[in-house]
């Protein structure tokens, strides 16, 4: 009889071994998420900084500008993904609460299961203590198979004892590990609770500004229209300026590419093939296709062009922000920086061209095989036309104008055909 109680124990402490293996699964998933979401985090916490610092520098204007409207617009953007973020964090932090008090309750039972079965084998071995009561037990049996179960059982029995109590040891110290998780859980679950209340206080004051400042702009938006359009035309001219340097220097790389394509040809293939069209290739020699195909194969993964800065302006033709009827037309992106930020090469290259843009600002094209990045808007320049340069290496500075912006416009082509830069960088 108590060999069979023992068999149905068993089976039940089996059952309730898988439960809690598929609880520790589904905490070892939630653990991945919260860990992606606390990158995440960071990253939006990095951003808001970077936001912080940049609006920093222009807070004792009057007035805010355009610009400064955007970047807080920005900011606003990035403070309610963040809230998002500690909201998400919290859903999952409250699903690994609920599976740690799962599991407790869990061990708690396991607890009283080891504890009664224990309780059965010490009451047991006190009936049964002599070798004599054991042989007649054995004997006893039905027949052969039940008395070797009998047998083998007794022989074990001892062992069992000992692992009874080995395993209650196990789940009290399992017990009181989970208490602690739950402890630490439950303190987490409040700071993220803190800290969501927090940006959700600063978020509303963020957006009284924001309204506030859409006011004040909307007053003169006549003459922002008139502003904005003198900047489109100003732009226009530096874009022109850059279009005819990168349609310059793909005619020199295309007339190189073609005449060693040729020769290659007039000496390796056969003369029923020499009229075939050459494919165009900007690249001349195989270290530059190879460096085309290094600038390619990074593509989302190149460096920033500036340690810190925001985005203010997108890639493409779009309608302005905040005035009604102007149409903005971008080649690059616009990235504001902090005062006095360094602008960098995204990739190694050769400097195809340095020249003054119509504003006064130094420009720089560097040449990736068959791709080009363009870096205007520069107060100085460290290199020179021809010179090589490496992947985060310093090119120059950015120019801050009169009202303290500091901004430039960064651009990627492939050939004549321009890429839209934000796909190309991380």
């Amino acid at each position: 009889m108590f060999y069979n109680t023992f068999k149905y124990k068993f089976f039940y402490l089996r059952a309730i071994f898988f439960i809690c293996l598929l609880f520790s699964f589904s905490t070892s998933t939630f653990s991945q998420d919260r860990k992606k979401l606390e990158d995440e985090k960071a990253k939006i916490e990095r951003e808001i900084n970077a936001i912080n610092a940049i609006l920093k520098e222009t807070k004792n204007t009057k007035r805010m500008s355009a610009s400064e409207l955007s970047i807080l617009k920005k900011k606003i953007d990035s403070r309610q993904k963040l809230i998002n973020n500690i909201s998400k964090q919290m859903n999952i932090l409250n699903g690994e609460i609920t599976n740690t008090q799962k599991s407790i309750i869990e061990l708690n039972n396991e607890i009283e299961v080891l504890k009664k079965e224990y309780a059965k084998m010490l009451r047991y071995a006190q009936k049964n203590r002599t070798a004599t009561d054991k042989i007649l037990f054995i004997f006893s049996s039905k027949d052969y198979r039940q008395a070797y179960q009998r047998f083998v059982f007794f022989r074990q029995y001892g062992d069992m004892q000992k692992n009874m109590m080995y395993n209650i040891q196990n789940k009290f110290d399992e017990l009181e590990k989970k208490t602690s998780e739950l402890t630490i859980k439950k303190k987490n679950q409040e700071n993220l609770l803190q800290q969501e209340e927090k940006n959700k206080k600063v978020l509303t004051s963020e957006q009284a500004v924001k309204q506030k400042n859409i006011r004040q702009l909307t007053k003169k938006e006549k003459q922002l229209a008139k502003q904005i359009k003198e900047k489109q035309q100003r732009r226009k001219k530096l874009q022109n300026q850059i279009n005819q340097a990168i349609a310059a220097e793909v005619r020199k790389q295309t007339n190189i590419a073609s005449k060693k394509n040729a020769n290659k040809s007039s000496t390796s293939e056969p003369k029923a093939q020499k009229s075939k069209k050459q494919e165009y290739v900007m690249s001349a020699t195989p270290e530059e296709v190879q460096l085309s195909n290094s600038f390619s194969a990074n593509r989302g993964k190149l460096p920033w062009p500036t340690e810190q800065g925001v985005v203010t302006s997108s890639f493409g033709t779009h309608p302005h922000p905040d005035i009604k009827g102007i149409m903005i037309e971008n080649n690059g992106i616009d990235i504001r920086t902090p005062k006095g930020a360094s602008i960098r090469a995204v990739f190694e290259g050769v400097v195809s061209k340095v020249f003054t843009g119509p504003n006064g600002q130094q420009i720089i094209i560097i040449r990736h095989g068959e791709y080009l990045s363009v870096y205007t808007n520069l107060s100085s320049v460290n290199v020179s036309n021809g010179s090589k340069v490496s992947t985060k290496q310093k090119l120059g500075t950015v120019y801050t104008n009169g009202e303290n912006v500091s901004e430039f416009n960064f651009q990627v082509w492939k050939g004549n055909n321009k890429q839209n830069p934000s796909s190309w960088i991380r």
